[in-house]
């Protein structure tokens, strides 16, 4: 008997089954959420109005929910989408707003900031990856956000600000529950990174 015939079909059953892990991978939905932490931003007050600029070119699927990552096979091929109900571009303006509203401001979600907003947040660039490459004993996440914080003061921009937060894991599985933690502890983080040079800026006398 060959000495690799052992190893030829233990190479050969794990391709089979690397295959059919593919063929079996289906589309997941997982919830967009946010809860500010307990942080010690301080008590403010006066009135700010945040704004997104165009939202960043998310894709929608035949039943009207938001492409926001991918499911691929463990060399990182496409095998399903992760799905939202809700826009990425959204999902970060409610958390500025919730943020600023818990750091004792007054805030109003605009479409578009007034010519002479007296404090304005504009929201740009938004980039979110979100992949899952499924191998036979483990699962890869990797996870990027990355946005732009446009500061108005007086109807003037005054500065802009670059948040980027990041997430590279290995699990022995991806579950949806773990996907939904992620990208919560991401714009958590991309918050605490943020506001605090907000107020600073704003309250700057």
């Amino acid at each position: 008997m060959n000495p690799r015939s052992p190893f030829l079909l233990f190479l050969g059953l794990i391709m089979v089954l690397s295959g059919l892990a593919g063929c079996a991978t289906v589309d997941q939905k997982i919830a967009l959420n946010y809860a500010p932490l307990d942080r010690p931003f301080g008590r403010y007050d006066g009135e700010i109005a945040v704004s997104l600029a165009a939202p960043p070119s998310t894709v929608q699927n035949s039943k009207g929910e938001w492409i926001i990552g991918s499911i691929n096979n463990v060399h990182g091929v496409h095998r399903a989408d992760l799905l939202s109900d809700r826009p990425l571009g959204e999902w970060i303006t409610d958390a500025m707003v919730l943020e600023l509203k818990h750091a004792g401001y007054t805030v109003t979600s605009a479409p578009s900031l007034p010519a002479a907003v007296s404090r304005g947040i504009l929201i740009t660039d938004i980039n979110v990856v979100l992949n899952v490459n499924k191998g036979l004993t483990s699962d890869q996440i990797k996870h990027e956000l990355t946005f732009n914080v446009e500061v108005f003061l007086k109807g003037a921009k005054v500065k802009t600000f670059t948040v980027d937060s990041r997430d590279n894991s290995t699990l022995l599985t991806a579950s949806r529950e773990t996907k939904e933690k992620i990208m919560l502890q991401s714009l958590q983080d991309a918050m605490q990174q943020i506001i605090p040079d907000i107020i600073a800026l704003i309250e700057k006398k």
